[in-house]
């Protein structure tokens, strides 16, 4: 939290402060409320979870062909200029509070490493079957 501390301490005006790490749920809440305690009184931010779902290896790939784009926050004003930061990509844009996206981004790490044990199973399946595992994951989608 040193670093929300740092961020309070040096607001000069009306910032978004957004959190693309995976973290746990709550984080963001708790990133508020250590900027809030450390802010000059008064001092206008909001605070935004925008999870990144990238490859190592692919990040400007990824980033430019993303099959979604996840925005958690409670603040309408910070929605919206999410909303335009990313207004030029085609992808789906999930909007949710801060606990949400942040959940999001564990349910999605979850999900990929199941699919990744799953094809593993249905590989060893395959070699036993004599069945090729490339047909067989394209087929089932």
């Amino acid at each position: 939290m040193a670093v929300a501390k740092e961020v309070g301490q040096n607001l000069n005006g009306y910032k978004i402060v957004v959190t693309k790490s995976t973290v746990p749920v709550g984080t963001n809440e708790r990133v508020e409320q250590v900027i809030k305690e450390n802010a000059q009184a008064g001092m206008d931010f909001d605070v935004v979870s925008n999870p990144e779902f990238l490859r190592e290896g692919a990040a400007i790939e990824d980033m430019r062909n993303t099959n979604r784009t996840v925005v958690g926050t409670k603040s309408a004003r910070a929605l919206n200029m999410m909303r335009e930061l990313y207004k030029g990509f085609n992808a789906p844009f999930v909007e949710c509070d801060l606990r949400s996206a942040e959940m999001i981004k564990y349910a999605s790490n979850a999900l990929l490493a199941t699919k990744i044990s799953f094809i593993n199973e249905i590989g060893q399946l395959c070699e036993r079957a004599g069945a090729n595992v490339q047909v067989v994951a394209e087929g089932v989608g």
